[in-house]
């Protein structure tokens, strides 16, 4: 009989949610969810001048240093 695989509790579904590191970036949808609004309301404050802007790696690819994100949420 062989043996189930070993589950990483890292990698179920049921594990908390990870802290961000300092140098994490996030996408525009983790954004919008931590400051419970939609993603296009981000790209709206984004262009309104009202959070910070994302880096840029393409047109679609788009992400914000959690670090800003933070020190955006601690103004608010």
């Amino acid at each position: 009989m062989m043996k189930p695989p070993a589950v990483n509790p890292s990698t179920t579904a049921l594990s908390a949610p990870r802290r961000p590191t300092t140098d994490e970036l996030l996408t525009s949808r983790e954004v919008a969810r931590r400051l419970a609004i939609s993603v296009r309301t981000l790209f709206r404050l984004v262009r309104a001048g009202k959070f910070p802007e994302p880096v840029r790696y393409n047109r679609r690819l788009v992400r914000w240093k959690s670090e800003v994100v933070a020190m955006y949420i601690q103004q608010l």
